[in-house]
């Protein structure tokens, strides 16, 4: 008899640890589903390929009002700095890049520099020559949080119609999907 009921305690523990497991491996899979079948740890975006420009409305340095309609129309690439990121003033150039390809084909590009004092940074001033835009959130990432971005540097790349065409965060994800688009 007592066999029996420590093999049903037996049963009952490894049922439950099973049941743990599976739980947290579909929330991994709903992750995985969510970022387009990248993780979202590390150096992974959470912008999804589905996911259209969010309705904002912000000030840039320049002073002029830009929303969501100002970057409708045109391709349009965002970029989210921060500005405690090593990697963000590393990817200024590969930025600038892809912005000038842009402006010549009629599109535009939009940095957004996330940190307390980021409109008066030196990331800021850099990416101020060579981006279109370039808006300064404080620590709280309004902006950053609409957009979907977790980590920096990522990026997002919108067609005419305001739909994400590419996506990534980290230097090596701009390098190989951003000079192929």
């Amino acid at each position: 008899m007592i066999f029996a009921s420590v093999g049903l305690i037996m049963v009952g523990v490894v049922g439950v640890l099973n049941l743990a497991i599976l739980l947290t491996m579909l929330r991994r899979w709903r992750e995985l589903a969510e970022t387009g079948g990248v993780p979202a740890a590390g150096a992974a975006s959470t912008v999804r390929m589905i996911d259209r420009i969010p309705a904002f409305s912000a000030r840039a340095l320049d002073g002029t009002a830009v929303t969501e309609r100002t970057l409708l129309g045109t391709e349009t690439l965002v970029g989210f700095f921060s500005l405690t990121c090593k990697a963000c003033a590393d990817a200024v150039p590969l930025f600038a890049e892809h912005a000038e390809r842009l402006r010549a084909t009629g599109g535009s590009s939009l940095a957004i520099v996330h940190g307390d004092g980021s409109a008066g940074s030196d990331l800021a001033a850099a990416l101020s020559e060579v981006m279109d835009i370039v808006i300064a959130e404080d620590a709280k990432a309004e902006l950053s949080r609409r957009y979907g971005a977790k980590n920096y540097p990522t990026y997002a790349w919108y067609n005419a119609n305001g739909i994400v065409t590419s996506a990534g965060a980290g230097i090596a994800a701009m390098r190989t999907e951003l000079v192929t688009s």
